[in-house]
């Protein structure tokens, strides 16, 4: 590509007359100097905004509704100001109008006299702009003139679209500008195509991404036949449908991409695709993906990435923390050397890289802080994924946690969807299908899941074995997969069957540092140490856990030792009064985690226990409250489990629906 760009072209637009008529009416007479300092501040904040042009233009009379509503506007010198700029378009109803209206601009920034100042100095904004304007419009013949006299008149109407075709600059047919200069005679690149191929990609609408995808990369950006830009166009691509997890199709254009990359010799873009070919998953199921080599041109995402395909190989919590150093530098090095910073979202992605590896690793608080940095430091409504990821992580959470109602509110807040693309859409209605099925399955709902919750399940790749062991699905990591098999020899009354997978799991989980599921598989062994008349070994296993569980953030873990530790106490000895009252406070810890989080299955199970113990102690009225408890349980399962209608569940997946309707409709 050639160092130096192509000529910028100013095209005279309705708009740029409306603001021309307001400085010349503000600032050509001496009234300014006689305007109230706040409204004087006001107007020229006013004018900045729309001169500088860094949104899109607001109509003639927008603009003087936003200055009327500045301070000191009511004094009569303003008000006979706003209302000379409100007839000022009925002056400008002919040509010649325009003409001469033109013809005084120059009085804006010409000095009248060698020790005289003009009124806009002519490097300022202000003065820049007329110049610019007043140049541009000298270059007109007379039928563009008649022309863009007819376009402000229609806009000012409120035809919005008059005056912004785009210009045709073939010189045997294009007879609007009489003198014509570089930028005039061939047609640059455009941004509006390119803003047509994101709306498309954020809407999901896919045939209008790529064709103004094609167009915005067919369009002339230097002097050369050839651009140089088509490898851009093909990571752009490639992007797209890595996104809807089209990697079939990613394979086959990255090939394309990495060649052409080669060939122009443009390393970064190469080094992108090399990065996107990295992520994409193996072919072959028993071959893991490829990290990444570290390079100069390497993006720190790639390498942050990495640690995510660390996590899913089952390698040791250690090797991610390198990993996340190394990204750290290389985000450090990347920062130094980019000509353009990099956002300010991007600083915050490691943040939520070490949150996702703390809570993997089990210390949950210090996974609470990294994501109190992301939630303080990026702004709501937005399309931000880090932050997305946050808010998806802290719902899923707190449903495990129970609190379902609340992570549904934080997920349906219009904050959090209101700026998602229809591919982060499909990652949040994921989240919120999965607490529903979650809540269902927990109160033993399957008849509303397989009937309601199922069949509305949003579009993507989901295991059903999360929820229900029972379920065919993908493999998940070792650990997972042996705590899976000791949990369904369990409900099938053959845990001692389960002990080899137990021991690979607890073996695995101490290696590779993943305390959640290591204190899981001990609870799980001292409960089958139960099955062999293990009580007092259990007993030693599961108060040697207990200090880390009995403060954490899962109920339903510690439920589950809890229970487990009240029947090894009532075991592993004999059944004295001062034995059943060392496990009555377990017992009721393990009622009230198990009632908080629905799981009506397991607070059966421990309020028939509990209601023996109070027996046992002669507390008559405390086991008839307990059996009345129970009772209640009992019958609330029985109806929960023969509910097939759910007003509520059905609003919540309607509402999910309705959302997706409304970002898919975006203008």
């Amino acid at each position: 590509m050639d160092e130096v760009p192509p000529p910028t072209e100013h095209i005279l637009r309705p708009h740029h007359i409306g603001l021309l008529s307001i400085l010349s009416l503000a600032f050509r007479d001496t009234d300014s100097k006689n305007f109230p300092n706040p409204f004087t501040l006001h107007l020229y904040r006013c004018l900045l905004n729309e001169i500088s042009e860094v949104c899109k233009p607001k109509t003639y009379h927008e603009v003087l509704r936003e200055i009327a509503s500045g301070r000191r506007a009511e004094t009569d010198i303003c008000q006979a100001f706003l209302a000379s700029a409100r007839t000022m378009p009925k002056n400008l109803d002919t040509a010649d109008n325009l003409t001469t209206f033109f013809s005084n601009i120059p009085a804006l920034f010409v000095e009248k006299n060698p020790d005289e100042n003009p009124i806009f100095m002519r490097r300022s904004i202000f003065g820049y702009f007329c110049r610019r304007c007043f140049v541009s419009f000298v270059k007109l013949s007379f039928s563009g003139v008649i022309k863009l006299q007819r376009d402000f008149q229609a806009w000012i109407d409120g035809d919005l679209t008059a005056g912004y075709q785009v210009v045709n600059k073939e010189q045997l047919t294009n007879d609007s500008i009489l003198f014509r200069t570089q930028a005039d005679k061939k047609s640059w690149a455009k941004p509006e195509s390119f803003e047509a191929w994101e709306k498309g990609l954020a809407t999901g609408d896919d045939t209008m991404a790529i064709e103004n995808l094609r167009r915005f990369f067919e369009q002339q950006f230097n002097e050369n036949n050839d651009s140089g830009l088509r490898q851009h166009a093909l990571l752009n691509l490639v992007r797209m449908h890595y996104l809807h997890g089209e990697y079939d199709a990613c394979r086959k254009l990255l090939s394309e991409a990495i060649t052409v990359s080669r060939t122009s010799g443009d390393r970064i873009t190469l080094q992108n695709c090399i990065g996107l070919l990295h992520r994409l998953p193996s072919e072959n199921s028993s071959q893991k993906q490829p990290l990444n080599e570290i390079q100069p041109d390497m993006h720190p995402l790639e390498v942050f990435y990495d640690v995510n395909k660390l996590l899913e190989q089952d390698q040791p919590i250690s090797v991610a923390f390198n990993k996340i150093m190394q990204a750290v530098g290389v985000h450090d090095h990347w920062a130094e050397v980019q000509i353009v910073p990099p956002s300010e979202e991007e600083l915050w992605v490691q943040h939520a890289v070490q949150s996702i590896v703390w809570r993997a690793a089990g210390c949950d608080k210090l996974a609470t802080i990294e994501e109190n940095l992301i939630m303080a430091f990026i702004p709501q409504g937005t399309a931000d994924e880090t932050r997305l990821v946050i808010v998806l992580n802290r719902a899923n959470q707190n449903a495990r946690m129970g609190l379902y109602d609340q992570s549904l509110r934080n997920l349906l807040d219009p904050a959090v969807w209101s700026g998602l693309s229809v591919d982060d859409y499909t990652t949040w209605a994921h989240a919120v299908w999965n607490i529903i099925v979650l809540r269902a399955l927990r109160r033993g709902q399957k008849r509303l899941v397989q009937g309601v919750i199922f069949p509305r399940k949003p579009y993507g790749q989901f295991n059903m074995k999360f929820f229900d062991l029972d379920s065919d699905g993908p493999l998940r990591c070792r650990i997972h997969e042996s705590l899976g098999e000791v949990l369904r020899l369990k409900k099938c009354g053959q845990a001692t069957a389960g002990i080899e997978h137990l021991l690979r799991a607890l073996w695995h989980s101490e290696f590779l540092f993943r305390l959640h599921e290591y204190r899981t598989g001990v609870i799980l062994l001292a409960d089958a140490g139960l099955e062999f008349g293990m009580s007092k070994r259990s007993r030693m296993l599961v108060e040697g856990i207990m200090p880390q569980i009995i403060c954490g953030k899962d109920p339903e873990q510690r439920g589950f030792a809890s229970f487990t530790l009240a029947r090894t106490i009532v075991a592993s000895g004999e059944v004295t009064p001062d034995v059943l009252h060392e496990a009555l406070p377990y017992l009721l810890a393990a009622e009230k985690d198990y009632e908080c989080l629905g799981l009506l299955a397991g607070l059966q199970d421990v309020q028939y226990f509990l209601s023996i113990v109070y027996h046992n102690l002669g507390m008559i009225n405390e086991r008839d409250a307990v059996a009345q408890r129970h009772q209640a349980t009992v019958e609330k399962g029985e109806n929960l489990a023969a509910l097939v209608h759910d007003e509520d569940v059905e609003a919540v997946l309607n509402l999910v629906e309705k959302i997706g309707v409304t970002l898919s409709s975006r203008k």
